[in-house]
């Protein structure tokens, strides 16, 4: 490949098992749910995709998830959903960015769920029906 058509996206990935912030920072992702697998006391989700790197959700995006497809994760497979970096998420008080879920398949309006954003405060969170191309022959 030539230098001036080289991307250098790649060399700035962090090195993990898993989709992180930095992943979806600058663009979204579009992702179908393969599989899902039991995973930690701190990431109980492991969500396969038809990606390389799985998603494991926050507890706030599972919520989601289970708003828009209910708690059996046998029903998740198949579905499609996009991702974003959102870099205002907190952990431990400090904005370190987080993933969150713009679009999902397997909903015919805009899901509207209130999540907690502090510990005494919930705001409305927002997802819009994604409506997948067909693919052409």
């Amino acid at each position: 490949m030539s230098e001036q058509k080289m991307s250098l996206r790649d060399t700035i990935k962090p090195k993990s098992d898993q989709l992180n912030y930095d992943d979806v920072a600058s663009q979204t992702l579009t992702v179908k749910v393969v599989t899902l697998k039991a995973g930690d006391e701190q990431q109980p989700v492991v969500i396969e995709t038809d990606t390389t790197l799985p998603y494991k959700p926050c507890k706030s995006m599972r919520r989601v998830l289970i708003a828009a497809w209910g708690d059996k994760g046998k029903d998740w497979i198949g579905e499609s959903m996009t991702l974003y970096g959102e870099p205002t998420v907190k952990f431990g008080g400090v904005e370190v960015g987080g993933i969150r879920i713009s679009h999902l398949t397997g909903i015919d309006k805009p899901l509207v769920i209130k999540l907690t954003t502090t510990r005494s405060k919930r705001a409305d969170f927002t997802v819009q029906p994604l409506v997948l191309k067909e693919a052409t022959k």
